[in-house]
């Protein structure tokens, strides 16, 4: 060995059994991150009613916050460059996964990084000051080798180009063709079908098959990270396990792959002007890591985007709400006013508003309004009942034999909503629907007794916003400057500022989450 070398790994054992030695710091939930104790004899400060804690409880190389797609390649990634990976996991096991369980399954890809670039820098819109050349840059590259990285954990390679339902070619799905380089964004699908689960599969089949490089902790959130007070290096985390506080000793680092903050209501009233959004996917993203990463004085980015914002419908005592596709019949708002096109083609939330395409208005409450020839020609969801009988039975839909009287349960002004029918009536007699535009098929009266309403809400695939990261995935100071080892991954704090387009979430957690685990498993 090299005196270069020795010196290193002298450097290296001599930190961890000093860090081993010493005591740490823990402030209580609400007062920020823990740190460690140095030799002074006054500790460092993280907030009033710290306690002294001499020990570490548990001690591995690389902590992984999370077991969705990001955290999974990162975990699987940096097992096989030899790290020792301890992936710890807020939900119960069996509700892992993340939004990447509930997602499509598309991971984008593409045959072209260039043209791929293109396309992904134009999306930025009006935000391209706020994500640099250099993060695209690695996504695009990253992002073309994603077919390969599938194929070696496993997927079939004929699957994958056969495309979506067996087409024969590989799914090009680009939600704005218009935009330079769209030809070249391919979506992969690892079964050749979407909705499906399929990625995440096999993304949690090889985390097990590492098993002996990869230890998970279900049910064991991150509460703070551990900070080293001099040198703001990350060193490990605290884990809140079997009803226990433990810190765990990361000696390369911690990786932040718990998703964003679709769970969290204060945050969404916060960051998105809405008071609440309907659960779709995963429960348990509540900003969790955003926390942590803004403990250690992370920079924030995209915390006001988000990805599929959709019409929910929200059953008494579901988990989560069923999406709805409200073509039959209008939609009126707490004015008992039509706001927009209801049939108009929408790009993962978003439509075309003068030029712009923006996340679709939510007015709260919003109202869908049917008559009898939709409710019996029509489930008004897809799992819902023939002719919707079951849910109206339990006052899921209801049911009323005047306008009037439908309007009153619905606490719309009566009159308003008459004169809002009759327009619309008139609209699809002759054809041409003068306000919004909607044309042909969609023109569908609501003129025929009973009348019937359900309420909806906003919904939406997941938030985007989070720590900041560069484009070799280490989270940002408020300066811009790495945070020494800590990393993020996935939907905690993803790259897209503005329009969006499906696959972009996992494929950007398939290439980070690999970046982050290439270059955590290597620091000393």
């Amino acid at each position: 060995m090299s005196d270069t070398k020795k010196e290193r790994e002298n450097k290296r054992f001599s930190r961890r059994d000093f860090i081993r030695n010493t005591g740490l710091l823990a402030g209580s939930a609400a007062l920020g991150a823990t740190f460690l104790t140095g030799c002074n004899s006054e500790p460092a400060s993280a907030g009033n009613n710290g306690t002294a804690l001499q020990s570490w409880d548990h001690e591995t190389d690389v902590v992984v916050i999370g077991f969705g797609a990001g955290g999974a390649a990162t975990a699987i990634t940096a097992a096989d460059a030899g790290a020792k990976v301890l992936l710890i996991e807020k939900a119960a096991k069996g509700e892992e996964g993340g939004n990447t369980k509930y997602s499509g399954q598309g991971i984008m890809g593409t045959d072209n990084a260039d043209e791929l670039f293109k396309y992904v820098k134009a999306m930025s819109g009006l935000f391209t000051h706020t994500i640099s050349d250099e993060i695209i840059r690695a996504f695009a590259d990253g992002a073309k080798e994603n077919r390969e990285w599938l194929i070696s954990l496993g997927a079939n390679a004929d699957v994958l180009d056969e495309g979506m339902g067996g087409s024969g070619k590989p799914w090009i799905w680009n939600e704005y063709p218009e935009l330079p380089g769209s030809d070249h964004c391919i979506c992969w699908l690892v079964s050749g079908k979407n909705f499906d689960g399929a990625f995440y599969q096999l993304l949690h089949d090889n985390v097990e098959k590492r098993a002996d490089k990869i230890e998970v902790w279900y049910d064991s959130p991150g509460s703070h990270l551990i900070q080293d007070p001099e040198t703001r290096a990350i060193l490990g985390v605290q884990v809140v396990k079997s009803g226990k506080v433990l810190n765990v000793r990361a000696n390369n680092g911690v990786v932040l792959a718990c998703g964003g903050f679709e769970n969290n209501e204060e945050m969404l009233a916060n960051f998105t002007q809405q008071p609440y959004f309907y659960p779709y996917g995963a429960l348990y993203n509540t900003g969790d890591g955003i926390k942590m990463a803004q403990e250690v004085k992370a920079k924030l980015w995209h915390m006001s985007n988000c990805a599929g914002w959709l019409w929910g419908f929200m059953p008494p005592d579901a988990k989560r709400c069923k999406t709805v596709t409200p073509q039959k019949g209008i939609m009126v708002g707490p004015n008992a006013r039509r706001f927009m096109n209801e049939a108009q083609t929408n790009r993962h939330g978003r439509i075309n508003f003068g030029g712009r395409w923006v996340n679709m208005p939510v007015p709260l409450p919003t109202w869908y309004i049917v008559d009898s020839t939709q409710v019996a020609a029509n489930k008004l969801v897809s799992s819902f009942s023939a002719g919707n009988a079951e849910e109206i039975a339990k006052g899921w839909i209801i049911k009323a034999d005047t306008v009037e009287e439908l309007a009153k349960a619905c606490e719309l002004d009566a009159k308003t909503l008459q004169e809002t029918l009759d327009e619309w009536n008139a609209s699809c007699t002759q054809g041409a629907d003068a306000l919004f535009g909607r044309s042909g098929a969609s023109l569908l009266p609501v003129a025929t007794a009973p009348y019937y309403a359900m309420k909806l809400g906003p919904t939406m695939y997941n938030t985007q916003g989070g720590p900041e990261r560069n484009s070799k995935a280490e989270v940002l100071d408020l300066d811009g400057n790495p945070i020494p080892h800590l990393y993020s991954c996935g939907e905690c704090g993803a790259m897209w500022p503005d329009m969006y387009n499906g696959g972009g979430n996992l494929g950007e957690a398939a290439v980070f989450g690999r970046i982050a685990g290439k270059n955590i498993a290597a620091l000393q």
